[in-house]
C-alpha cells in the first residue's frame, strides 16, 4: 500500500483500497497565512466563480493502471485520495493534471464526489461544475476543481472520480448480509435459499464471491460439484442444486472504475432478499441467481480505471480465459457453462455429439446420486420436517393441471412447524416417494430440461439451463442507462432479445430504450484503446457459448441522462395512483442507480407474463402482446428505412456512373 504524502503542511492520504494518488506538487501558498474562517458550514466543498483566487493550489497525479510496472497502460481516469488540511476554512484548488481525455462527459456536467470523516458521511457532488482543460501537445487532460477546508482540523475530505464501491466496502457489505441471513428462522419453501462462497482467488489472492439466492421450491438434497481448479476455501460447501429452475446470472465490476455496475447489482441484491415483496418472492420461487458482485477484485484494490493487474482487459477473455491469467473469468466462464449444461461438467472443446454423450451420462450418474443421497444425512442442519413439506408441496405442485398453474395455486404454502434452521442441520432422508417425484421430473414430458429417447442434449437457448445473462457496466460517453444485446437475423429472436430492455424501459425511469444497441458490428467492434474484439466480451462469449438469446451487457452513464420516462402506475395501485415525474434527467447518484437494479424484478417477471404487480396494463402497451407488437412494427420499420438507404445508395452510384459515362 503507497504511503501518504505530505505537502505544504497538507497530508495527503493514499493508504486505502481503491485509492491511487502518484504524486503532488504545491504551486501556490497564501501570502497572508491568518485567514478568516468561513463562517457557512455549507461552503466546505462549493467551488470559486472564475474571478476568485485560491489560498493553495496544488498540481495531482493520478497512477495509470499498473502504474509503475511493466504493464502500465494509458487508462487513468479514475483518481480517489483523502486530504487533510493545515488550516480550517481555507480555499485550495486541485489540478489533476494527467487525466484520459474525457472533453465530453465534464462539457456535459460531470461533478467528482466527496465526503468529509467525520462529519459528511455520505458522497456528493462538489457543489459547482469543475473547469478543464487539453493540452495540445501531449493531449492530457486537466481537471480542476476548488474547496473549503472543514472546520475540524482533524477531518479528512475525501475525493473521488465518481462514487466509490471498493473492494473493501464489498466484504463488509457482504459480512452484514451474512449475518442477516443466518439469524433467519426457516418456515416456509417462500423463504428465501442464501448461499455465500468464494469460486476462486485473483492473482492477488482476492476473494471471487459469489452469491446464490432462490427460494425452497424444487430444491434438492445435492450439492453442486466442485468444478476442477476452483472453490479452494475448503471449509465452505457448495450450494444445493434445484429442479426445473433456470439459473439467471449476473456480474459487475469486470472494470474497476465503473462503480456504477456496482450500485445497479446491489439494489437487484436488496430487492431479491426482500422477505416482503411479492415480485421478489415470485422471481425466488421460479429461477436460482446466481450473482458475482465483483469480477476484478484486484483492478478495484488497486485504484484501476479498466484493466488487471497484468494490464489485461478481463472483459476480451471470455473466449478462452487462463486459469492462471485470468482465474476470475475462468471461473465466471466455467460457472456459466456448468449452468447452461443443467449441472452437468463437460470438459471444454469436446464434440458435439462427445459432448452429447458425456451429458447423458452424466445425467444417469446424477439420477443415481439424487437416489442414493435420498438416504444419506446431506441438507445439514435443516429440520426433517420442513424438508418432508418441500417434498409434498412439489408433488402437489407437480400433480395440478396447467388450467391451474396460477400463482395463487402452484406455489401455495402450508404452514410449517415454528422450528428454527439454518442451511447446514442434519436431515434424514427416507422418503422414498421422493424418488418417482424426480424420475417423474426428469422424464415427464412436461419437465423443460428432460433427457430425451434420442439422447441429444440440444444446446439452443430454450433447452439451457440458463435463462439470462447480465453483464453491468459504466459508461463515460454516451448518456442515459441502456443495453447492449447480439445481433440476430431471425426476427422472432430478435424481438425476444429486444423485450427486456424494452420492459426496462416501463419499469425504470432513467432506462434509454432508444439508446440500446443491436447491431452486428457492436458484437465485434475492435477497441481502440486495446485493439481487442468485443467478441471476446462476456455478452457475445456466453451467446457463442450457450446460444442464449438473452445475452446482455447493462451500461450506465456516470452522470446523467437525455430523457426521463413516464413510468405507469402497477395494477394494485390503481390507474388513477399520481406518479411525480421528472421532464429534466436527474444527476445520477448510488440510490437511482439501485433503482436500475430493483427495475430488473419486475422486467424479469415481464417477460413471461409472470408479475403479480405488472405496470404493463396501465401502459401504452396493454399487455406484453402489445410490447411484442411494437417490438415488431419497429422492426419492420427499421428493415424498411435500411433498405430504403441501400436502394438510395445504390440509385444514387448507378446515377453518378451514367453521369460519368454521359459526360465522357
Amino acid at each position: 500500500m503507497a504511503e501518504n504524502i505530505n505537502c505544504g503542511g497538507f497530508v495527503f492520504y493514499n493508504n486505502f483500497d481503491s485509492a491511487n494518488l502518484a504524486k503532488v506538487e504545491l504551486i501556490r501558498v497564501p501570502e497572508i497565512f491568518n485567514i478568516a474562517i468561513c463562517e457557512n458550514e455549507s461552503r466546505s466543498c462549493k467551488s470559486l466563480s472564475s474571478d476568485e483566487t485560491s489560498d493553495y493550489e496544488f498540481n495531482l497525479w493520478t497512477k495509470y493502471d499498473c502504474h509503475g510496472t511493466e504493464y502500465q497502460n494509458n487508462n487513468r481516469t479514475w483518481f480517489y485520495f483523502g486530504v487533510k488540511a493545515c488550516s480550517p476554512g481555507i480555499c485550495v484548488r486541485f489540478n489533476i493534471i494527467n487525466l484520459n481525455k474525457q472533453v465530453r462527459m465534464f462539457s456535459q456536467g460531470m461533478c467528482p464526489v466527496y465526503k468529509i470523516i467525520p462529519g459528511q458521511l455520505h458522497w456528493e457532488r462538489i457543489h459547482d461544475k469543475p473547469t478543464y482543460k487539453v493540452d495540445q501537445t501531449s493531449s492530457d487532460f486537466t481537471l480542476s476543481f476548488t474547496y473549503y477546508t472543514p472546520e475540524n482540523q482533524k477531518a479528512i475530505t475525501y475525493f473521488a472520480f465518481t462514487y466509490p464501491f471498493s473492494y473493501t466496502d464489498l466484504q463488509n457489505y457482504l459480512k452484514k448480509i451474512d449475518i442477516k441471513m443466518a439469524k433467519r428462522f426457516i418456515t416456509s419453501t417462500d423463504d428465501i435459499y442464501y448461499h455465500r462462497e468464494c469460486a476462486i482467488k485473483s492473482l492477488e489472492g482476492r476473494r471471487l464471491d459469489v452469491l446464490t439466492i432462490s427460494s425452497y421450491h424444487n430444491i434438492l438434497s445435492v450439492r453442486e460439484d466442485r468444478l476442477k481448479n476452483m472453490f479452494p476455501e475448503k471449509y465452505e460447501e457448495r450450494p444445493f442444486k434445484f429442479l426445473d429452475k433456470k439459473v439467471v446470472f449476473i456480474s459487475a465490476r469486470v472494470h474497476p472504475g465503473e462503480t456504477p455496475s456496482s450500485f445497479v447489482l446491489n439494489g437487484f441484491l436488496k430487492f431479491l432478499l426482500n422477505q416482503e415483496d411479492q415480485i421478489a418472492l415470485h422471481l425466488r420461487r421460479m429461477y436460482v441467481f446466481k450473482l458475482i458482485p465483483m469480477l476484478n477484485p484486484d483492478g478495484v484494490a488497486k485504484g484501476h480505471y479498466r484493466m488487471d493487474t497484468k494490464g489485461v482487459n478481463l472483459n476480451r477473455m471470455y473466449l478462452s480465459p487462463s486459469e492462471h491469467e485470468h482465474p476470475t473469468i475462468y471461473a465466471a466462464r466455467n460457472l456459466i457453462r456448468y449452468y447452461h449444461n443443467s449441472y452437468n461438467v463437460i470438459e471444454e472443446n469436446l464434440p458435439l455429439k462427445v459432448e452429447s454423450a458425456c451429458i447423458k451420462n452424466q445425467n444417469n450418474i446424477r439420477m443415481k446420486e439424487i437416489q442414493q443421497h435420498l438416504h444419506t444425512n446431506v441438507i445439514s442442519n435443516t429440520p426433517t420436517r420442513l424438508i418432508q413439506r418441500v417434498k409434498l408441496l412439489t408433488l402437489n405442485e407437480r400433480a395440478k393441471p396447467e388450467s391451474e398453474a396460477n400463482y395463487e395455486c402452484m406455489f401455495t404454502t402450508h404452514s410449517l412447524d415454528n422450528t428454527c434452521c439454518g442451511e447446514g442441520q442434519e436431515l434424514s432422508n427416507n422418503a422414498h416417494e421422493y424418488q418417482d417425484i424426480l424420475k417423474t421430473k426428469y422424464y415427464t414430458d412436461k419437465a423443460p430440461f428432460r433427457i430425451s429417447e434420442s439422447n441429444n442434449f440440444s444446446k439452443s437457448s430454450t433447452e439451457s439451463g440458463l435463462y439470462l445473462y447480465i453483464d453491468l457496466h459504466g459508461h463515460a460517453s454516451k448518456k442515459g442507462v441502456f443495453m447492449y444485446g447480439n445481433h440476430f437475423t431471425d426476427p422472432e429472436e430478435t424481438i425476444t432479445c429486444m423485450l427486456l430492455p424494452k420492459l426496462m424501459s416501463i419499469n425504470n425511469p432513467n432506462f434509454h430504450f432508444t439508446s440500446c444497441n443491436f447491431a452486428e458490428r457492436n458484437m465485434y467492434l475492435i477497441d481502440k484503446r486495446d485493439g481487442m474484439s468485443r467478441e471476446g466480451s462476456g455478452r457475445v462469449a456466453v451467446y457463442k457459448m450457450t446460444g442464449l438469446i438473452r445475452s446482455y451487457t447493462l451500461e450506465c452513464n456516470y452522470n446523467s441522462g437525455r430523457l426521463v420516462n413516464i413510468v405507469p402506475a402497477r395494477i394494485r395501485d390503481g390507474i388513477s395512483k399520481t406518479i411525480n415525474h421528472l421532464y429534466v434527467p436527474p444527476k445520477y447518484t448510488p440510490t437511482v442507480f439501485e433503482a436500475v437494479g430493483a427495475a430488473l424484478g419486475p422486467s424479469i417477471l415481464d417477460l413471461t407474463n409472470n408479475n403479480p404487480n405488472s405496470r404493463l396494463p396501465n401502459s401504452q402497451y396493454r399487455s406484453l402482446k402489445g410490447v411484442r407488437s411494437y417490438l415488431k412494427l419497429t422492426q419492420m420499420n427499421s428493415l424498411s428505412t435500411s433498405c430504403n438507404k441501400s436502394a438510395y445508395k445504390r440509385k444514387s452510384r448507378h446515377r453518378s456512373v451514367n453521369n460519368h459515362i454521359s459526360g465522357s
